[in-house]
């Protein structure tokens, strides 16, 4: 594969990666303070979609915020090892 591709790839991986956790910290009261927003910002709606399709169920079920966060967390890391995976075998 040419190097344009690869890099391609693995620039997408990053930015899926910076997304996620920017979208996790969004999650946390100390996520956002860290990014200087006030707390009442708080969301778990970005880390949802970036979590699909393992998030699917927490659209229509409420564990609670933190069951929810441990969820999220566990969907996100799926996806990171797939878009990892993916930009691997661009190589």
């Amino acid at each position: 594969m040419s190097r344009v591709v690869r890099t391609f790839w693995w620039t997408l991986f990053i930015a899926y990666a910076v997304a996620g956790a920017v979208a996790l910290m969004m999650a946390t009261p100390a996520g956002l303070a860290f990014l200087g927003q006030p707390v009442d910002a708080l969301t778990f709606l970005p880390a949802r979609i970036l979590a699909l399709p393992w998030s699917l169920p927490l659209f229509f079920i409420n564990e609670g915020p933190v069951a929810t966060l441990a969820m999220l967390g566990i969907c996100y890391g799926l996806n990171f090892g797939v878009t990892l995976m993916l930009a691997r075998n661009a190589e």
